[in-house]
């Protein structure tokens, strides 16, 4: 009985063990208040093979918002993004405690990158502006479209997949195939227009 006992005890100091070590676990979005996305236009140069990206003056960003579970914009909300325009597009998350925390994803950018989803073929230009994960990126709208739902995914990794997408994996609707989970899954309604458009 006392050697049951004792094997006993050694496999709970080992789970204690285990559990104590454990890294701290990835934000979902079960634990993710709010979320927004916002598209600011900007100027693109290049130069010795670096590009700029500077925002445009007197150019207004747009902005949609997520709250609730699932995480969803206000019933009606949409973008109109212009054709030759380049726009630069940015996440932010907060817990429920309003706190930022879309600064996650970056620090844990081998296990973490966004698809932007659901946009018609050669309609859309996207290129990473961060260590490929998506918090930032910059998006140039290259054909018009009639209304369409895009969905923004940030993908929560499992360890080793990034290693086999690249870049151009950025509207792979087929991203289930990097295992992993869905920290983020936000669909909106957009517009790519030839002309400006008064809301």
């Amino acid at each position: 009985m006392k050697k049951y006992l004792s094997i006993l005890f050694i496999a709970l100091a080992t789970l204690t063990s285990c559990s104590k070590n454990d890294p701290t676990p990835e934000i979902d979005q079960e634990e993710l208040g709010s979320a927004s996305l916002t598209f600011t236009p900007v100027s693109v140069t290049e130069s010795n093979g670096t590009t700029t990206y500077t925002p445009k003056e007197n150019e207004s960003a747009q902005e949609v918002k997520f709250s609730g579970t699932p995480l969803l914009p206000p019933v009606g909300a949409h973008l109109h993004l212009h054709v030759g325009e380049t726009y630069k597009m940015e996440l932010k998350s907060y817990d429920f405690a309003g706190r930022e925390s879309q600064q996650t994803f970056v620090q844990r950018a081998d296990t973490h990158q966004a698809f932007l989803l659901d946009a018609p073929i050669n309609s859309m230009k996207f290129v990473y502006g961060d260590n490929q994960v998506g918090v930032t990126a910059y998006i140039t709208i290259l054909e018009e479209t009639s209304s369409l739902n895009l969905r923004y995914i940030m993908r929560h990794l499992n360890p080793g997949v990034k290693d086999r997408i690249t870049a151009a994996d950025w509207n792979n609707s087929n991203f289930t195939q990097f295992t992993g989970a869905n920290d983020l899954d936000l669909k909106f309604e957009a517009h790519f227009t030839e002309e400006h458009h008064d809301h």
